[in-house]
């Protein structure tokens, strides 16, 4: 494991390096909501959330959790997530084990990240347009070096919206948990909606209560149909990256 000031120095040079930057431009803004680790209410509640409003997530799943718990709420199960993809959303990468991607050398990142894909891969994901998410948020220099010769993007944690253009190999998102910090949702929504950058959400479960990390139902729907109201498109990850590749062709 790397020393913490050697971790500390790969992650600021990481800000930096190994970009993969794709221009945002086109006559709308977006909204991309996201839920790591997947848990069970998220492939529930949170895809129907979604749906009453014709519009789709992406769902980072770590085949590590399937079957289990996680905060002491179910994760997903191989059929829900089969059943994402039949309804349209996406599934997307975590590490198998859901460990962190940052202190992890290269043989066994490798390993774990090669694990997960062929886990998806059996559910029927394409895993030659596989879009990822670091446990925990957790990357570094090496990490992102990977994870850029594995997927088509790669996501952290925090950070806000994108405007203008945006790494694909660390996009940032705004946490829509049950006690968000500010600035608040509607704050950033409406600067996404005039600026016209990609707002990227990451939240866990979806239940009433929710977990520290998750948000309800009943919230999760007024942000959708908030972004909607706004004039975004409420995109997953996935095809949000081909709609901004589209309009800079």
């Amino acid at each position: 494991m790397p020393t913490s000031i050697a971790l500390r120095l790969s992650r600021l040079l990481a800000r930096h390096a190994c970009r993969n930057m794709l221009p945002l431009r086109g006559p709308a803004g977006v909204v991309s909501f996201t839920f790591d680790d997947v848990p069970a209410s998220a492939c529930e509640a949170g895809a129907a959330a979604l749906e009453r409003h014709g519009a789709r997530g992406t769902f980072y799943a770590a085949g590590g959790l399937t079957d289990q718990l996680e905060e002491g709420k179910p994760c997903h199960s191989e059929a829900q997530l089969r059943r994402l993809l039949a309804d349209g959303h996406e599934v997307g990468c975590h590490s198998y084990s859901h460990i962190r991607c940052d202190i992890l050398g290269a043989d066994r990142l490798n390993a774990e990240l090669e694990r997960n894909a062929r886990f998806l891969e059996n559910l029927g994901v394409d895993t030659r347009r596989l879009d990822f998410a670091y446990p925990f948020g957790a990357y570094a220099l090496g990490a992102k070096q990977i994870c850029n010769r594995r997927f088509r993007s790669s996501r952290i944690t925090g950070g806000g919206p994108h405007y203008g253009e945006v790494d694909l190999n660390a996009i940032q998102t705004y946490r829509l948990y049950a006690e968000t910090a500010a600035p608040s949702y509607e704050e950033l929504l409406a600067q996404t909606a005039a600026r016209k950058g990609w707002l990227v959400l990451n939240t866990h479960d979806v239940e009433n209560p929710p977990s520290r990390f998750g948000y309800t139902p009943e919230n999760l729907e007024q942000a959708v149909k908030a972004a909607l109201d706004a004039g975004c498109k409420v995109l997953p990850v996935g095809a949000a990256i081909d709609y901004w590749e589209s309009q800079a062709g």
